[in-house]
């Protein structure tokens, strides 16, 4: 998980261009960031950013791996924003016992309206 964590860093360093920009946008201290991306490079075995006081530049290597790292990131949050939309669906089973009469008149209407609106097959409502 940390190397997820790592690599969401490099991404948004390289989106901004600089650290102090990337920091102020995900609310991380430029000090950390530059630590973890060194930490990320050192476990690597190769260098991704050349650094200087003014500016940051994508290696060859940093470049190849950038592209990478955004797709499986924006993979991640899409398959984590999914998750989530399924607990904010109701789903499971409902059981009631009422009079024939009263489910009839007030029941079945309802359960029409829910079926038609349905995104997914499901076994009930």
């Amino acid at each position: 998980m940390e190397l997820l964590n790592d690599m969401a860093l490099f991404v948004e360093v390289v989106k901004a261009l600089s650290f102090r920009r990337a920091g102020n946008a995900i609310g991380v201290p430029n000090s950390t960031l530059s630590r973890r991306i060194s930490a990320l490079e050192k476990a690597i075995g190769l260098r991704l950013l050349h650094r200087t006081t003014r500016r940051i530049e994508l290696t060859e290597a940093g470049q190849i791996y950038f592209e990478r790292c955004k797709r499986i990131v924006e993979e991640a949050k899409l398959a984590h924003e999914q998750l989530g939309e399924m607990l904010a669906q109701p789903s499971g089973v409902l059981r009631a016992s009422l009079p024939v009469d009263f489910a009839n008149i007030f029941l079945v209407p309802s359960m029409n309206v829910c079926v038609s609106t349905q995104r997914r097959p499901t076994r009930g409502c």
